[in-house]
């Protein structure tokens, strides 16, 4: 009886072994090949963003004038975030269809195609943190202690959230393949949706269930107050995790139903 669930145990052990190794792998070829042949390389996941904030940072800064003291860096706050959960929606409706050997490949483990896209965005994210951090300094301000549990929480919670929603888009998007055009169209409401180039503050109250209505809002509303405000949104966090949850459950459940169709749909 201790031998066979000691077998058990070790072929277990030896799995995910196998499959920590095969992300690795996959993750590593990822980051290499994304920006091969570009000249900057990395340098584009952290001027993709700052670009846009200089953007916006003329119109609604210096133009339209929010009147909100350090506004380039409260945008970059959210900016930076959003052009990971963005990125990795916008790859994740078409992972499977842009991986036809592998997902064709019978013992393949599927599921692990779009998590390396979301770790390839999420180490993206992580490597403009620093540059944020100095565009801080540069205004005089200071990352808080917070940083050392709010930003490994708010990772976590980006990473389910933009998985499920990838294991979601992916699945269906075999079968139906406009839905990738509609979750670009839907991506663009969503932005506008957060606040994002707008403080919540300059939002009346009346207006702020929208932001309830709107999944990705709670998110993005936490993350501006970990990285620029060096707190936590009490209120919205329990929503960010709230759907977080709900979205990866119903890209799991997704996956689950119609996986086994994908290499004869393909």
């Amino acid at each position: 009886m201790r031998t066979s669930r000691t077998r058990r145990s070790m072929s277990l052990s030896a799995t995910w072994s196998w499959r920590l190794d095969l992300i690795r792998v996959l993750l590593k070829k990822e980051l290499l090949v994304r920006y091969k042949g570009s000249f900057f390389g990395y340098l584009w996941s952290v001027m993709n963003p700052l670009a846009t904030a200089g953007i916006y940072y003329v119109v609604f800064g210096l133009i339209s004038r929010f009147n909100q003291p350090n506004y380039l860096i409260m945008l970059l706050a959210a900016l930076f975030p959003w052009q990971w959960v963005s990125s990795s929606i916008g790859f994740g409706a078409n992972c499977f269809i842009n991986n036809k050997p592998l997902v064709k490949k019978v013992a393949f483990p599927r599921l692990t195609i779009p998590f390396v896209t979301n770790l390839q965005d999420m180490v993206h994210f992580l490597i403009s943190l620093p540059v944020y951090i100095a565009f801080m300094f540069a205004y005089g301000l200071y990352p808080g202690i917070n940083w050392l549990w709010s930003v490994p929480l708010m990772v976590l919670i980006t990473l389910g959230t933009v998985y499920g929603i990838c294991l979601f888009t992916g699945s269906i998007n075999i079968f139906f393949r406009d839905l990738g055009y509609i979750v670009s169209i839907a991506m663009h409401a969503l932005f506008f949706g957060c606040p994002i180039i707008y403080p919540l503050s300059h939002v009346p109250d009346k207006f702020h269930f929208v932001f309830l209505l709107n999944p990705l809002a709670p998110m993005m509303i936490c993350w501006r107050s970990a990285l620029y405000e060096n707190s936590i949104d009490l209120y919205y966090l329990p929503y960010a995790i709230l759907y977080a949850f709900i979205l990866f459950s119903i890209g799991l459940f997704t996956y689950h139903k119609l996986h086994w169709k994908f290499a004869e749909a393909l």
